[in-house]
This record gives structure tokens, C-alpha cells and sequence, in this order.
């Protein structure tokens, strides 16, 4: 069997369009229209209809790629499983985190990892949620480490902990009062912000909580990195909505509970149920919740 032609059909049906799929797959549009065709030709039945864009499974393709999700989780989780019998062969160990957890949540653990397993290759991308969610619905991550998961029966969720949303600010728009524990995010209505990119999840936790408020936030600038947001806000740039973990990275400036209510999110460690994880893989998630915990 080969597993190829089975990942290529997988992946022309998810991108809905040949060119994306030959892409993501590192090869040539020609050589995956071929492939594809040679593949219904033998099997006597067209898996695609293109005859509109995007393209899109016929009945038999449906019944093709349901059959083929099932093959390839069966070969991979094989794989994944003799990989916890090798101890020679270099292997890379995928996950996915929230940029705003990724650098007070990895670096303690992976350091503790590496000395453990020198051979084995971390990759860390750093996505917004539905990203990370659409990476690990595709199963190109081994876990994730994001909000936990709604749907429990797909999915394992082991919680870290939970988040809460602070407003941090620099002493020259503190309140008169900087002992005050909470404040009313109103006050604050003519305040330049530094905002997360769109599509993040603190984008839309601050214009919510901005609109509750009565106000859009003036933005002045807008990045990806929770991290180099504060450090913005330290040099005076503007203020932040950010999770209440992160004080822990930047000194120097006051952080306030915001007045009314504010979505609280838990942050987990997220895998498929489905799918094996490796005894590094676990190891890691160990490490990780280790960590938390202290």
C-alpha cells in the first residue's frame, strides 16, 4: 500500500484546491494532478469534481478519505509506538503553544527534557488557538499547550491552570490610589493600547471588555508576541490587556484586576485521544505540568 498517495488525497480534499495541496506536500501540481488520477483510474471511480472551484469530494471520494484518515492514524500511531523502542535515531518531537505561554512555560522543562534525551529534536510553533486547534485536528503536532479542548471525547485535556485577564500599565497612567487592586477599564477610554494581532485570543478579550466598557481601543500598536507587548508597555508605549501570568515576566509595572466581569480561560495540555504519545512526548507533558505546579 502506499501511504503517499493516501496523504496526497487527504490533503487535495482538506485544501479544496490542487496547487495549495502540492504546496504543503513539496511537490509538483503535474506530478499530484497525475498521481490522483492514475489512483481513480485504478479504482474506477472519480474521488474529486472539478468542475468548480473549490473542488470537492464526490460520494466515493468521502468514502475514500474516511477510509484513508483511518489507514494513516493506524500506520503513524504504529510508528509512534516503535519509536518508544528506539533509542538510536534521531527524533523531532512537535508541539504547539500560545505565543503568550511559550516563554514562561517551556524553557524550565525543555532544559530538564534535553538532559534527559540529547537526541531528541524539540520544534515549538507558536499559533493563535485556531491555529493551534486546526495543527492538531490535522495531527501535525504532537500536543498543543492552549485552551482546553470542548470537545472531551476527541480530545485529552490535562489542565496547567487558569488564566486570568489584568490590565498592566506603566505609574504614569496608574491611578492616583496604586494600591487599588482593581480598576474600571472606562478610565481609561483615551489610552493608547498595544494590541495582539487579530485572530488572537487576547485581540478579542480586549475589545470585548473595551465595548463592555463603552470604547473602542485607540491602538497604536499591534503585535504577536505577548512578551514584547509588555516591554512595550514598560517603555511607555501604552497599556495592555494581558493574562495575569505573565507579571512574572516583566518587571516594573503595575498590574490591576479589571471591574466586572472578565473571561477566565483554562490553559491545558491538548492531544488527540487517538492518537500515541510517545514516551518523550509524555515525558515533556510531565515536565511541563512539574513546572506549573512549582
Amino acid at each position: 500500500m502506499n501511504f503517499n498517495i493516501l496523504r496526497y488525497i487527504i490533503t487535495v480534499a482538506e485544501e479544496g484546491n490542487f496547487t495549495r495541496a502540492a504546496q504543503k506536500l513539496y511537490i509538483a501540481q503535474p506530478s499530484l494532478s497525475q498521481i490522483i488520477k492514475s489512483e481513480e483510474k485504478r479504482l474506477g471511480v472519480m474521488l474529486f469534481d472539478r468542475s468548480h472551484s473549490p473542488i470537492t469530494l464526490t460520494d466515493a471520494g468521502h468514502e475514500y478519505v474516511r477510509w484513508a484518515r483511518q489507514v494513516v492514524s493506524i500506520h503513524e500511531n504504529m510508528e509512534r509506538h516503535l519509536q518508544d523502542f528506539s533509542s538510536n535515531e534521531v527524533s523531532v518531537l512537535r508541539i504547539g503553544i500560545l505565543p503568550e505561554c511559550s516563554a514562561f512555560i517551556l524553557p524550565t522543562p525543555l532544559k530538564a527534557f534535553r538532559e534527559t534525551n540529547p537526541k531528541r529534536y524539540v520544534q515549538i510553533q507558536e499559533l493563535s488557538s485556531n491555529e493551534l486547534q486546526e495543527s492538531l485536528e490535522n495531527s501535525d503536532l504532537d500536543f498543543i499547550v492552549g485552551l482546553t479542548h470542548p470537545n472531551a471525547f476527541t480530545y485529552c485535556s490535562e489542565p496547567l491552570y487558569d488564566e486570568k485577564i489584568v490590565l498592566a500599565i506603566t505609574p504614569e497612567y496608574s491611578p492616583v490610589n496604586e494600591a487599588v487592586e482593581e480598576v474600571d477599564l472606562a478610565d481609561f477610554a483615551d489610552a493608547p493600547f498595544i494590541m495582539m494581532e487579530e485572530g488572537q485570543f487576547l485581540y478579542n478579550v480586549t475589545h470585548e471588555l473595551c465595548k463592555r466598557s463603552g470604547f473602542v481601543p485607540k491602538t497604536v500598536v499591534e503585535c504577536y508576541n505577548l512578551e514584547t507587548a509588555l516591554h512595550m508597555v514598560k517603555a511607555g508605549v501604552g497599556i495592555s490587556i494581558i493574562p495575569d501570568l505573565m507579571s512574572k515576566l516583566v518587571g516594573g509595572l503595575n498590574y490591576y484586576n479589571i471591574k466586572g466581569l472578565t473571561p477566565q480561560s483554562q490553559i491545558s495540555v491538548v492531544y488527540r485521544c487517538d492518537r500515541h504519545l510517545t514516551r518523550e512526548a509524555k515525558e515533556l507533558i510531565e515536565l511541563i505540568k512539574s513546572n506549573i505546579k512549582e
